[in-house]
Formats: C-alpha cells, sequence, structure tokens
C-alpha cells in the first residue's frame, strides 16, 4: 500500500508541478483563458455582476492560480502539512474538473487551458485526465497515513523556495517576455503564410 501511495502522490505532485510550470512561462494567457469564462458566464445570467468583478481581477486571480498549483504540488512531494495540501489539492480538482466538464459538454468554450497553449489538449482528454486526479487525491486523502514528511526543515524550505521562485518566474516573463512563446504569431513565423486559408478547410 506504501508503494502505491507513494506512486500517486508522484504522479500528483508532478503534474500539478507542470501545469503550474506551463502557465507560468505566460500568466497572461491563463488570464484570457480565465476573462473567457467569466465572459461567457455573465453573458449566461450566472450572476452576472459577479462574473463581472471576477473578470476584472483575473489577471490576480491568474497569479493565485499559478502559484498555488506548483506550491500544492511541492508540498505533495515533501509532505508539507499533508492533512491540508490534501483537502486544498481536492478542493482545486473538484473546481478543475467542473471547468473541464463545462468545457466538454456545453460546447461554448473552445479548450480549458490546462497546459496553456504549449500542450493543447482536446476537451475530452482534459477531462480525463482530471477524473483520474481525482481518483488519485481521493486515494491519497483515504491513505494519508502513509504519507511521511521528508524530515522538518526541508520541506518548510523547499514549499518557501518554490513560492519565490514561481512569482520570480512570472514577474521576469511580465517584464520581458515569456520564454517559451506558443501561440502561431510568434517571433520568426510568416503571418502572411499563417493567414492563409488551410487546404480542405
Amino acid at each position: 500500500m506504501k508503494i502505491s501511495v507513494t506512486i500517486a502522490r508522484i504522479i500528483v505532485g508532478v503534474l500539478f508541478i507542470f501545469s503550474g510550470l506551463i502557465k507560468a512561462i505566460d500568466p497572461l494567457g491563463l488570464t484570457y483563458k480565465m476573462q473567457e469564462f467569466f465572459e461567457v458566464w455573465g453573458r449566461e445570467g450566472y450572476i452576472t455582476p459577479l462574473m463581472n468583478w471576477m473578470y476584472k481581477c483575473s489577471f490576480v486571480f491568474s497569479i493565485i492560480m499559478i502559484t498555488l498549483e506548483v506550491v500544492l504540488g511541492v508540498a505533495l512531494l515533501t509532505g508539507f502539512y499533508k492533512k491540508l495540501t490534501l483537502r486544498l489539492l481536492m478542493l482545486l480538482m473538484i473546481f478543475f474538473t467542473f471547468l473541464t466538464s463545462y468545457v466538454l459538454f456545453s460546447g461554448k468554450i473552445a479548450t480549458c487551458g490546462c497546459f496553456g497553449d504549449c500542450i493543447p489538449l482536446t476537451p475530452i482528454q482534459t477531462f480525463t485526465k482530471d477524473i483520474i486526479l481525482l481518483l488519485l487525491i481521493s486515494f491519497l486523502l483515504l491513505k494519508q497515513q502513509y504519507i511521511k514528511p521528508v524530515g522538518v526543515v526541508l520541506p518548510v524550505g523547499l514549499v518557501l523556495a518554490s513560492v519565490i521562485a514561481v512569482c520570480f518566474l512570472q514577474m521576469y516573463v511580465l517584464t520581458h517576455l515569456p520564454l517559451t512563446d506558443c501561440l502561431p504569431y510568434k517571433k520568426g513565423n510568416d503571418l502572411l503564410q499563417l493567414r492563409k486559408m488551410p487546404a480542405n478547410a
């Protein structure tokens, strides 16, 4: 059982860190995706004043979400405050699963942007991923007694370092440019070629 818990812990932790970092290289991308959700929900009449306010705060939400993903991934891998970490991970996964199910079943938003623009996934792929992660986190919650922190000082140091590192990364790319531009109109691409109608369109 301990081996199964360790494997699940590594999978969830690494995926959360990777997901956060892939968004951290372009936090504005997640901001625009959040704005798309809030705009659609506001237009549909779901507490429109609240959606309009959240639309304006999308950039702050983006920074917080990215940082939280990375920090929770590191916290899970190091065993830092495991009960709190697992509960926050579960809440995030329930929220993410709601978003991906909305994208999949409503058809009003093309993608959820789970891995940013660098790794585009179809709605069914993202929904399946979230269901698997939800099951893994549920398993970890049930078997959390097998999660042991890697020392006392190390988890605290790594969590603090991850907060500083991911915040610095986001500040850097916002001041300069994304470390990797995955959008079609990135530097070096031929704009005239990109504007042409694809074959058999």
